[in-house]
């Protein structure tokens, strides 16, 4: 985490008017952040496109407070996360530095289906809070990055904590600490669920973007079935019946 101190002018302004104007829902949030008048080159130097390659996107905590945390997310070429939701999180926002490729999922129990594919613009500003299901990240050819906010309206710092990443490729839910990597590590984990129910559209659009990542990171068994199923997308659901929704 990095030494107050030494925040930007603009995120001393954001950390302000979050602690002093009692933040407890995403469209209080939403209009604060809009009336700041974020500039993305202010974040340029919390980026980190130099991350691990077992890590699916870079991810760097720019400060903590007793109930809200933020995250600078860098996308080099070809980072995405993986599908997730938001844990505890009760109100949030992101602020888009770039245009981004999106992924907005419908969840109802361990049924999970693509809703929307879309690029969303530079400069725009979402609400987030822990139902929203979604991936995002940097299909273009150079490198992105955004801002994202996670409150609580409890004392809890890490307001995103037991967010599920739903792994697909693996036919299984995990919940996390709030990290959302493809192919997560287990360490960032607290427990596993197996089971999901989803759809030819849903698994063919999330294979295509999670391939790139399996085979940067030479896990060839994973990449080759993923590539199987890319051709005969029945594969998929043959094992299993049951995780077929249509």
């Amino acid at each position: 985490m990095i030494d107050t101190a030494k925040l930007s002018p603009s995120l001393q302004r954001l950390l302000e008017g979050i602690e002093n104007n009692n933040i407890t829902d995403s469209n209080r949030l939403v209009s604060l952040m809009k009336a700041l008048k974020l500039n993305a080159d202010d974040f340029n130097a919390y980026t980190f496109f130099d991350h691990s390659i077992t890590e699916s996107y870079g991810r760097k905590k720019i400060y903590e407070g007793e109930n809200f945390v933020i995250f600078l997310m860098s996308w080099a070429v070809g980072d995405f996360t993986a599908i997730h939701s938001h844990g505890n999180t009760d109100w949030g926002g992101v602020y888009f530095c770039d245009d981004i490729n999106h992924r907005l999922y419908q969840v109802e129990n361990n049924n999970i289906e693509l809703k929307d594919s879309s690029i969303i613009p530079a400069g725009t500003i979402v609400a987030v809070n822990g139902s929203l299901v979604h991936a995002m990240g940097n299909l273009s050819n150079k490198p992105l990055k955004s801002l994202h906010i996670y409150g609580s309206n409890q004392k809890i710092s890490n307001a995103n904590d037991f967010s599920r990443v739903y792994e697909l490729e693996k036919n299984q839910i995990r919940t996390t600490d709030g990290a959302a990597y493809i192919n997560i590590n287990e360490n960032k984990c607290k427990e596993t669920e197996v089971g999901l129910y989803t759809t030819k559209d849903t698994i063919l659009d999330y294979f295509s973007i999670i391939l790139p990542f399996y085979k940067k990171n030479k896990l060839n068994d994973m990449a080759d079935y993923i590539e199987a199923v890319m051709k005969n997308p029945d594969l998929y659901f043959s094992s299993n019946k049951i995780n077929c929704l249509v």
